[in-house]
């Protein structure tokens, strides 16, 4: 079964003809879709995590990071038992998922004619998103910490873009 429409208003052809054109190729509209995306994602790292808090970092774990890779001679402790002024310094301000900011840094958008693409190509990207077992055989659970979200907040920005773009040039 097949219905024909035949719209005799010239504005509403009008209209329509711009919709069809400007929804052809809406990378510009994903281009700006994916810049909100990851400026929220950014937030997400700021914030240690969005709408809930990301499972903070072990003090091992932190501990581990302020000796480095080659163990270097720094200390941590005094010999009273507390922390050294430099531990203390490392440690102040520090958040979850940004010691250099790498991972945070390292996502990237890409606009398509028919979609945006965020993410990004780190290999250690996917098991701070996800969770897991890490490490020499497996033994160090990382708790899931997903970064890459789209906040509720978010959707009216990315509807508002989105039609803004396709309504660009119908009402002239």
């Amino acid at each position: 079964m097949r219905i024909d429409v035949e719209i005799k208003d010239r504005e509403v052809r009008h209209l329509l003809v711009r919709l069809k054109k400007n929804a052809a190729n809406l990378t510009p509209a994903f281009r700006v879709i994916g810049e909100i995306i990851r400026s929220s994602v950014v937030k997400n790292f700021q914030e240690g995590g969005r709408p809930d808090k990301w499972e903070p970092t072990k003090v091992r774990s932190i501990y581990m990071a302020y000796l480095g890779k080659g163990r270097r001679k720094r200390k941590a402790y005094t010999l009273k038992g507390g922390f050294t002024k430099g531990f203390t310094r490392y440690t102040s301000g520090k958040k979850t998922l940004i010691d250099r900011a790498r991972l945070q840094n390292s996502v990237t958008v890409r606009a398509e004619a028919d979609r945006v693409i965020v993410g990004t190509n780190l290999i250690y990207a996917r098991i701070h998103q996800l969770g897991g077992m890490a490490g020499r055989n497996k033994k160090v659970r990382i708790p899931a910490r997903p970064y890459l979200m789209v906040q509720d907040q978010d959707w009216p920005s990315i509807g508002q873009c989105l039609r803004g773009f396709l309504m660009k040039g119908a009402q002239e």
